[in-house]
């Protein structure tokens, strides 16, 4: 499967790995499973009920709460990894539904 990009984000899903600008962004697993499962499909809403199934698995049963906590160490990792030149995505909280990776020259151009 070939390396996704997404502004200055490229994610080698068979590779595992992540970068952004050329640096590389160091992830934890569940983490680099999130982000590349939101990059397999930028632009498009993922419930949290499809990353809690796919990321985790359909017979666990932890707390939503974990999946947040996750987001947020991914947004961060990625906030420490770009430079000052980088188009950074950005994962957008989707209130009662989910999450969505954006594009930033895309959110650009739209907004």
């Amino acid at each position: 499967r070939p390396p996704v990009t997404v502004g200055g984000l490229t994610v080698d899903i068979a590779g595992r790995r992540a970068t952004l600008g050329g640096r590389e962004v160091v992830l934890r697993a569940k983490e680099f499973d999130l982000l590349a499962r939101l990059a397999e499909q930028p632009g498009v809403a993922v419930s949290r009920e499809t990353l809690m199934s796919e990321v985790w698995d359909a017979h666990w049963y932890g707390s939503t709460k974990t999946l947040d906590v996750h987001i947020a160490a991914v947004r961060r990792k990625l906030a420490a990894a770009a430079g000052p030149d980088d188009e950074v995505p950005r994962i957008a909280t989707l209130r009662g539904h989910g999450y969505r990776l954006e594009d930033p020259a895309r959110t650009a151009a739209e907004g």
